[in-house]
């Protein structure tokens, strides 16, 4: 926010504190951040009893705006209006604990207040459609995916319907025409869950690898100086070949060998309901329309509902890593929340992911008999 950065500066620190005077902002990519050391990573945090420095000694509300926003993300969506939702990379987030929204809607809206809400989804983000077509696409979503019994379908429903919905002219979308749609999207799952299931071609494997990766990278590690550039981009390249393993990519995650997860050899076994954490994500996503705009990327109405199809294979991937590298053969809720909580991490908010080239990976992993072989080798 303006003038978040010189207020930070500002804070007046005891002469004798090892903050007075301290390099506690860094600039990166045309963004501020708080400055991080490899002993503490963030700079303000108090390793003898794990709290903030700023908070200690002078209140919540001198904390820089993220920091007190987490773990909330509020994102502008139609004209004056904004939505929150609470971040899956938060463990308390994950476990569906803390406080309800309803009950923090008092903060919420003085932090949605110090937002600039004039704009909101624009008629390049709307794809011209009216805001009453979006919402009943939204609407048809959340209410037809339980209805399939496997995760695969669903996330080939989302794929498929995308497809038809840039099929189609604006004016032709309504409530009825969504209902009639439905049963033919169903037969072509059907259809395709009834093949043999086929391997992914080297390119198509290396795509969905380097994306990957993408969305496991964590660059903090390199700006707090816990990693270096040339160590990620080594991980990075072992990743997309099928070697190596996501710790190197980020220090917070599960260490392990990624052929361990024989990731194109089929499905590991789970029970039905272990990826109800990543549905209560994609719902949560629809619904606060953090799928497009501002909540994610910038990216328009199709293109943002695109992205979500491909977090489905995206997840069960990290989650059969992880599996596999408990030497399990089979995939746990555990698994499932770790790779929630990695995947949601970056989506919406790494500027790579918007790039040219990873929307081009995107474009070549979803089309439909790509995606198809994606989702049900992996």
């Amino acid at each position: 926010m303006p003038g978040e950065a010189e207020r930070i500066l500002k804070l007046a620190w005891g002469k004798d504190d090892p903050l007075s005077g301290a390099k506690v902002l860094l600039e990166h990519g045309g963004k501020t951040y708080t400055a991080h050391n490899k002993e503490t990573g963030c700079v303000f945090l108090n390793l003898s009893n794990g709290r903030c420095r700023i908070h200690e000694q002078f209140g919540a509300a001198a904390k820089p705006l993220g920091c007190r926003v987490f773990p909330f993300q509020i994102s502008e969506t139609f004209a004056g209006e904004a939505s929150v939702v609470g971040r899956f990379d938060c463990p308390t987030v994950l476990q569906n604990l803390g406080e309800l929204h309803s009950d923090q809607l008092g903060e919420l809206r003085q932090y949605a207040a110090k937002m600039d809400l004039t704009g909101g989804f624009d008629e390049a983000a709307r794809c011209h459609l009216d805001r009453a077509q979006i919402e009943a696409v939204v609407e048809f979503l959340v209410m037809m995916l339980p209805g399939f019994s496997r995760d695969e379908e669903r996330a080939i429903f989302i794929s498929l319907f995308c497809d038809w919905l840039s099929a189609m002219q604006s004016d032709e979308l309504d409530r009825e025409v969504l209902g009639k749609m439905f049963l033919l999207l169903k037969e072509q799952i059907e259809a395709a869950m009834n093949l043999p299931i086929k391997r992914p071609g080297m390119v198509h494997r290396m795509a969905f690898r380097t994306l990957l990766g993408l969305y496991m990278r964590r660059d903090e590690d390199v700006l707090n100086h816990r990693a270096g550039r040339l160590g990620r981009t080594v991980a990075l390249t072992n990743v997309v070949m099928g070697m190596g393993g996501f710790h190197k990519l980020g220090l917070s995650h599960r260490a392990g060998k990624l052929r361990r997860a024989k990731m194109f050899a089929g499905p590991m076994p789970h029970e039905p309901a272990t990826f109800q954490l990543f549905w209560r994500m994609i719902r949560t996503k629809l619904e606060s329309f953090q799928f497009m705009g501002e909540g994610n990327n910038g990216r328009n109405f199709l293109d943002g509902l695109k992205s979500l199809a491909l977090l489905y294979p995206l997840t069960l991937a990290v989650a059969k890593y992880s599996a596999a590298n408990r030497e399990s053969s089979r995939i746990e809720a555990d698994d499932v929340d770790f790779a929630v909580a990695a995947i949601e991490h970056s989506f919406g908010r790494l500027a790579v992911l918007n790039q040219p080239f990873t929307r081009s990976l995107e474009k070549l992993l979803l089309e439909p008999r790509s995606f198809v072989n994606l989702v049900r080798s992996i």
